[in-house]
């Protein structure tokens, strides 16, 4: 690991001011991912700006107008335990706990699974189905941003010089809305997915499909919404045949490759098995 600067800025302003004036420098938060790459020497800054210190970083609030907020160093543990989360989006809660072991969970942040854009990224799809947004702070102020917006390929994110992320913002879902995700490892833990599977379904109290989301995680350059299959489900009752429907409709939408870790066939297989899951289990 070579030498880099180390800042520990204690308001947004200041960090903003450091990254402006390093934009090669990176944001530290868990740092799980960036100190593993500093130490084989992939990444190598001239300068670290540990965000951890800024007010409000690791908090996680909620209300019923403003939804879910998260601050950028709130970790996968926090979320994975946050009786909010589990309760009210099961998804986001869900892919927080296939991160890593709990060791990571207590470190890892989510802001930095998005900042990483992987297209494996487990929270991802959790968070695109309930339609959250990234607050970014910069030198020309501030703005927001959808998720799915925001991951613009492998490793590549939207954010400009002397940004950083301060948060993300989740609305309140809208009521009879349930959310799942799972995805498929060869390892039960400490692996990345293979193909992940997110649904929002939002229904009438006569089962009525009103609303309905589906991201589809690592089958594709950045997490992709499957916006033909929400089409099949929306104004139906989701019975066992349009389910079906659906889950073929997202295997299709599905942009896969065959690599070391699955063929393109099997990918496509798992996202139809997937979302036929999640579907059933975001409606019950």
């Amino acid at each position: 690991m070579q030498a880099f600067e180390y800042h520990q800025p204690k308001t947004v302003k200041e960090a903003i001011e450091i990254i402006r004036k390093q934009p090669k420098a990176i944001v530290l938060a868990g740092g799980t991912d960036m100190l593993v790459r500093m130490k084989d020497r992939i990444l190598r800054p001239p300068a670290v700006v540990d965000c951890k210190r800024l007010p409000g970083v690791t908090d996680i609030s909620y209300t019923a107008k403003g939804g879910l907020k998260l601050g950028s160093a709130v970790t996968m543990r926090q979320v994975e335990l946050s009786s909010v989360a589990v309760k009210r989006y099961g998804a986001i809660a869900q892919g927080a706990t296939f991160v890593g072991s709990i060791q990571i969970r207590n470190r890892a942040t989510l802001v930095g699974n998005v900042c990483n854009a992987a297209p494996s990224a487990d929270t991802a799809p959790g968070l695109i189905v309930h339609n959250a947004k990234v607050q970014i702070a910069g030198p020309r102020g501030r703005r927001t941003m959808a998720v799915e917006d925001f991951m613009k390929g492998p490793g590549k994110n939207d954010l400009g010089r002397g940004e950083f992320v301060i948060g993300i913002q989740v609305p309140a879902p809208k009521t009879r809305t349930g959310s799942a995700y799972v995805r498929h490892t060869p390892r039960e833990a400490m692996d990345i997915a293979v193909v992940g599977v997110g649904a929002a379904i939002t229904l009438t109290a006569k089962g009525i499909c009103t609303d309905a989301k589906i991201c589809l995680g690592a089958v594709a350059p950045v997490p992709l919404r499957a916006t033909g299959a929400e089409a099949v489900l929306i104004g139906e009752q989701l019975t066992p045949a349009k389910v079906k429907q659906a889950a073929l409709v997202a295997g299709e939408e599905a942009r896969p490759i065959t690599d070391v870790r699955a063929t393109e066939e099997f990918r496509r297989e798992m996202v139809r098995v997937l979302t036929t899951r999640m579907i059933q289990a975001a409606s019950k």
